[in-house]
């Protein structure tokens, strides 16, 4: 499969997929059927069926799940949200259906949280645990291609999925989702398209030993 058009296919055709994401009590479902009411066969993209990506609106809560399939159609993974507005993004590759992308909001209690925009440019290097990670400096235009160059300071991460790392990029609106992937499995260098201008923030994540790290980035994407 070829996972570099990924990123971008179904963009502007409709979706032929409906999903429906509920929470209860430290468990998220996600049910999936096609327009003909017939849950969609998925194809495996970097080692697992679904990747689920739910953040809160003011893109403080971050997490990156792979739901397992409970049965044809239904998809659960043990997560416990704390009270909030999230957004969340199943990102699958059903097989022969067009499918695009788009947020899906999860209401956890009754405590709603706004969305909030970033102020600027953020600082490019990131510590956690003693592990640090560097993201070059970006010059982001819309409609071309992006490098996105992470140094790991001689710490060469653990693979993860196939790869030495995942990012994944949500705009400050919490509309637009990217994942992007290495341009090979031995580099932390990633490949990254935007459409629109504005203010995204980053999830780099990177394995190191037994634990996975992610690390926070805001940029500017201009026209």
């Amino acid at each position: 499969m070829d996972h570099s058009k990924h990123n971008h296919h179904a963009h502007h055709v409709e979706s032929e997929i409906k999903i429906d994401v509920t929470y209860n009590n430290g468990k998220i479902l996600i049910k999936l059927e096609d327009d003909n009411g017939i849950p969609p066969e998925l194809a495996i993209q970097h080692e697992k069926a679904m990747h689920f990506i739910i953040v809160s609106n003011d893109l403080e809560k971050y997490y990156h799940l792979h739901p397992e399939k409970e049965k044809q159609g239904l998809y659960v993974v043990n997560q416990v949200l704390t009270d909030g507005t999230y957004q969340a993004f199943v990102d699958i590759s059903p097989v022969k259906k067009a499918y695009k992308i788009t947020p899906i909001t999860v209401q956890v209690g009754s405590m709603e949280t706004s969305k909030v925009g970033f102020a600027g440019m953020d600082h490019w290097t990131k510590e956690i645990d003693g592990k640090r990670v560097t993201l070059n400096a970006v010059h982001a235009t819309t409609n071309e291609e992006v490098p996105l160059v992470f140094h790991t300071h001689g710490v060469i991460p653990d693979p993860h999925l196939g790869a030495l790392g995942h990012v994944v990029v949500v705009d400050e609106k919490v509309n637009q989702y990217i994942h992007v992937h290495p341009e090979s499995e031995d580099t932390t260098t990633f490949k990254a398209h935007f459409s629109k201008a504005g203010m995204y923030k980053i999830w780099a994540e990177f394995k190191f030993g037994d634990k996975k790290y992610v690390y926070p980035f805001v940029i500017e994407v201009t026209e």
